[in-house]
């Protein structure tokens, strides 16, 4: 019965042993996979706004130096044409960048719902703005006497659109880059805590197999002392 009792002795603190591996492996996977979906989150949402708000206002500013260089060159038709050829090259992707724009604003949970609003008023906007550039280049067609002052006039109500445009997506970068800030910030506190917990649970298991490990030999010993003393007594 000795015998039996310092087996199940040994393999309760082997089991006991692998839950505190298990444990400590546990922990230290739930805290990297949270890092791991905050690091994703980040990419796939505030970094991915920010990159693609940038790509589109820097082809807002093409568009706007492509729209008065048209407007300048007014009786040099060779020139107003490469002009109207650039304009429409950016502007052949850039409806589309808008409403990826407007899907990743939805989806960003780190976005104030009135940024998200602005977002998705941003495709009309530029709807408008396009829409009058081409209705001004068919009159100049219709009417090559237009100057390009008479141009820019035609071009006024919706190049209102523009400066509100603009400041909206401004608005949503800084805000990304906000975002970006305080994400990469959370990260950092994340990963320092995940290395405070996962050495307090590694120290624990350590004192705690310790303490066991003492215990199981102190018990072993007694087991062997008392079974030494039955077989001096035995003997005698």
């Amino acid at each position: 019965m000795t015998e039996i009792s310092v087996k199940t002795k040994l393999w309760g603190l082997i089991a006991i042993m692998l839950l505190l591996i298990i444990s400590v492996g546990a922990v230290g996977f739930i805290t990297l996979d949270r890092g791991a979906a905050t690091l994703k989150e980040f990419v796939d949402q505030d970094e991915a706004l920010q990159n693609l708000t940038s790509r589109v206002h820097l082809n807002i500013i093409q568009l706007r130096r492509f729209e008065k260089d048209y407007f300048l060159n007014i009786g040099n038709p060779e020139k107003q044409q490469e002009y109207l050829k650039k304009y429409q090259e950016i502007d052949a992707a850039l409806p589309q960048l808008m409403s990826n724009v407007a899907i990743l604003a939805r989806g960003d949970v780190h976005l104030t719902p009135d940024l998200q609003a602005k977002v998705a008023a941003l495709p009309a906007l530029y709807a408008d703005y396009r829409g009058g550039f081409y209705d001004t280049v068919r009159r100049l067609k219709n009417d090559p006497n237009l100057t390009p002052q008479q141009a820019n006039v035609l071009m006024a109500k919706f190049k209102a659109d523009i400066p509100i445009l603009e400041t909206d997506m401004t608005a949503v970068a800084e805000a990304a880059d906000r975002m970006e800030e305080q994400v990469s910030a959370q990260a950092v506190q994340n990963a320092r805590e995940a290395m405070m917990l996962i050495t307090v649970v590694v120290m624990a298991a350590l004192v705690l197999a310790g303490l066991l490990g003492a215990a199981l030999c102190r018990s072993i010993y007694r087991a062997i002392f008392r079974e030494g003393v039955r077989r001096m007594a035995h003997r005698i």
